[in-house]
């Protein structure tokens, strides 16, 4: 097991994240190479046979190895949304078994799994891996936020602590896949700063280590929890910030995880002054 998650008081959780989310990344891997049908959710977005089966992969670990605890995983809940009130869970696993279809169909490298527990509603441990790259990033509440690499051992390699930028000048990243006139408007209120495009949830963790001040999503470009229970616990141990685009505090309770509020996740400093020009929208 990792020495790394040996001082965390969640080491138990991480051991066992780290392990799942390696296995569901070769079934990810080994399904790009075979070739995966392609057909879509009652939303219009992609799903693959790849995506259900991480998804029923990582349901059972959890079952098996967390007896009691509760599931809210993307593809599972597209199935069936009327299932357990997993939102009134003491403990509730939160995942997404494969962050953006798009860019995995389509021979991306910035597809991955997103992993998260929450405890009485809140994200405490998060984790999450880009296969095709081999990168992690993982984050236990108060004991900070870490990118590394897997080797072929396959112990992580390159463990170092992420921290955002201080910078004040926007720099922002956004979504590759879901250009629209709401992105283009929040753009324009803020002045058409530089900007990179990127695919996935994922690119929250660029936010995180420092790469970019903001990831801004509007509100036409719904999210969902599973995207973030990982994502903003890494951002946050890392300093930075996250909420909607009003400035709310995500509601991991929600009996509805779908996101319609749109969202700014931070470098923080940038963060009030984001959301006093969105105010006019």
């Amino acid at each position: 097991m990792q020495k790394v998650f040996a001082g965390s008081r969640y080491s138990a959780e991480l051991d066992f994240m780290y392990r799942v989310i390696l296995e569901a990344g070769k079934l990810l891997l080994a399904g790009r190479l075979e070739g995966t049908e392609v057909s879509y959710k009652s939303d219009n977005s992609i799903v693959t046979q790849v995506d259900h089966q991480c998804a029923a992969y990582l349901d059972g670990e959890i079952e098996a190895n967390f007896p009691g605890d509760s599931i809210l995983n993307e593809e599972t809940w597209h199935l069936n949304p009327e299932a357990a009130p997993w939102h009134q869970a003491e403990r509730c696993w939160i995942l997404d078994p494969l962050d953006s279809t798009s860019s995995y169909i389509r021979n991306g490298q910035h597809y991955g799994v997103i992993l998260a527990l929450a405890i009485q509603g809140r994200p405490e441990v998060g984790m999450t891996y880009k296969p095709e790259l081999g990168e992690i990033y993982f984050a236990v509440k108060g004991e900070g936020a870490f990118r590394a690499f897997v080797a072929s051992d396959p112990d992580l390699i390159e463990v170092i602590p992420v921290r955002v930028s201080g910078e004040t000048k926007p720099n922002l990243i956004t979504s590759h896949g879901r250009l629209s006139p709401g992105l283009n408007d929040i753009l324009r209120q803020l002045g058409n700063p530089p900007s990179h495009r990127m695919n996935g949830s994922l690119k929250i963790n660029e936010v995180a280590r420092g790469a970019y001040t903001a990831f801004v999503s509007p509100a036409q470009n719904p999210m969902a929890l599973w995207d973030m229970g990982a994502t903003q616990l890494i951002l946050e141990e890392a300093g930075g910030r996250l909420t909607d685009l009003q400035g709310r505090r995500l509601d991991f309770r929600a009996p509805n995880p779908i996101l319609t509020e749109g969202i700014i996740a931070s470098n923080g400093v940038t963060h009030a002054a984001l959301l006093e020009k969105l105010k006019t929208r």
